[in-house]
């Protein structure tokens, strides 16, 4: 392996493991939050975040990813961003203010009207903390970003499990994203070791913005599809159905975020460094889809087959409505975590504006399918879901190919064979062993060894296995190193 490679490995080991803490961490608060509060808490909460937290991508209006991506950046420069960042997180604040009597109103829910104005300070900190994320990761300081990422989730857990004790109810919720924003923010900062002076004016920001202005027109359109669901499902069902809906989906966002946000953070400052060379950058772009397909494609699946089983481990009883609505999302995650390619591609060769028109014409197609599951309830919303990223994923690939030069077949055929040779069979069998005994620990217990027997069978049945995870192997060989 090369250097970068090797950097780019390593990199992965710190994030991942750091993602292992936070999936600890947070599986723990859980636990513990859906024992002390009720669903509709997690669901008040949930109407909030799903309608304002539009304001935290206009909050970034993607100068992270542009200061990141950049050739070069020069000290001034970044000063420059900052202060930008800044600006905006304070004006999303105050818009999300603004908008308070308008979310009470949609609702039907007086206590927004103290909730909104109080989750409205996560803007202010997160702008704040935009470029010292960003600093740290053109760096390459992936130990320092997950050295953050596991304090802050460890704080901000045990205050909202310390309120929520005391008989604070959703307000342990609101606390833990304020904590958990706070916290970030001052270790990120102590990191990143550096100060911003003032706003210099020799030091231009305009191609920066260029570039964010793309990103910025993708990811709302992209937030609009993947909260359009909550809105729908709370509008229409009420406070419970959202809170048990609120539940699934953040179900399926741990291994999401435990798998893609890690690949994602190094995926970009890695494959910027090669952007000019196509045929390295598909090398790289598909060596990282193989973690995707293996990795995040192997634990949906046998997720969603556990659904049952593993919602009244975690959550207890009275959620069990969580379980059906988590598999299907569960289904539908596998094919948002394999679009990740087509965005990372984008991101690193700067091609924003084309991933801004690509959105123009998928995401109101996507919205469409949603909202047409509503008379069903969250099961219909939930399939509507998975339907609508399928034919995202294979949008977008196909329009990356077509603008980069990259081909893209390789990526679906990876993908395919993945899902249907090596996911749906150890979903399968463990599904089948679940159902072989009683009691929802051992039917977990018992369903993971069976995937991981059907997996094993498949290393010695299937010479495209071992050829893959042997490409898999050497990669967390790599990467060990760094953790050791």
């Amino acid at each position: 392996m090369t250097a970068l490679a090797q950097r780019a490995a390593r990199g992965t080991a710190a994030t991942l493991l750091a993602q292992l803490a936070r999936f600890v961490l947070q599986f723990g608060s859980v636990l513990v939050l859906a024992r002390l509060l009720v669903p509709a808490d997690f669901g008040i909460v949930a109407m909030v975040t799903a309608v304002i937290g539009i304001a935290e991508i206009f909050r970034d209006f993607g100068l992270s990813a542009a200061a990141i991506q950049a050739p070069e950046l020069s000290r001034e420069q970044r000063t420059n961003l900052f202060w930008a960042n800044s600006v905006l997180g304070v004006a999303c604040a105050f818009a999300a203010v603004a908008l308070t009597p308008a979310l009470v109103a949609l609702y039907d829910e007086p206590r927004l009207g103290s909730v909104v104005p109080a989750l409205a300070g996560v803007f202010v900190l997160s702008g704040l903390n935009s470029q010292y994320r960003a600093s740290l990761t053109r760096d390459m300081r992936f130990g320092a970003l997950a050295a953050s990422d596991v304090i802050a989730q460890a704080v901000g857990a045990a205050v909202a499990i310390g309120l929520a004790w005391a008989g604070a109810g959703l307000w342990a919720l609101v606390a833990q994203q304020l904590v958990v924003a706070l916290t970030s923010l001052t270790v990120n900062a102590g990191n990143a070791r550096w100060l911003p002076g003032r706003p210099v004016r020799g030091a231009p920001i305009r191609g920066f913005m260029r570039y964010g202005s793309g990103f910025l027109g993708a990811q709302s359109l992209m937030y609009a599809t993947s909260n359009i669901d909550a809105v729908v499902v709370g509008a229409a069902w009420g406070k419970v159905e959202i809170g048990l809906y609120s539940r699934a989906y953040q179900l399926l966002m741990v291994p999401l975020n435990q798998i893609n946000a890690p690949l994602t953070r190094v995926a970009l400052p890695v494959l910027s460094r090669i952007q000019e060379d196509t045929a390295r950058l598909a090398r790289y772009v598909g060596r990282a889809q193989l973690v995707v397909c293996y990795v995040t494609t192997l634990v949906l699946a046998v997720a969603a087959a556990l659904a049952e089983p593993l919602v009244h481990v975690l959550f207890g009883p009275g959620w069990e409505g969580v379980a059906p609505i988590f598999a299907i999302l569960a289904i539908g995650g596998i094919f948002r975590a394999a679009a990740s390619v087509a965005y990372w591609t984008y991101l690193a060769r700067a091609l924003t504006g084309a991933m801004f028109r690509l959105q123009l014409w998928t995401r109101p197609l996507m919205v469409a399918v949603i909202v047409a599951g509503t008379p069903w309830g969250g099961r219909g919303v939930a399939t509507g879901v998975a339907i609508a990223y399928a034919g995202y994923w294979v949008a977008s690939l196909v329009d990356v190919g077509r603008r980069t030069g990259i081909p893209v077949a390789p990526y679906f055929g990876k993908a395919i064979f993945a899902l249907l040779a090596v996911a749906a069979p150890a979903a399968s069998a463990a599904w089948g062993a679940s159902l072989a005994v009683e009691g929802a620990p051992v039917r977990v217990l018992l369903g993971l060894a069976a995937a991981a027997g059907a997996l094993g069978l498949l290393w010695l049945a299937v010479p495209a296995v071992r050829r893959d995870l042997a490409v898999l192997a050497d990669f967390a060989r790599q990467a060990s190193r760094r953790a050791r």
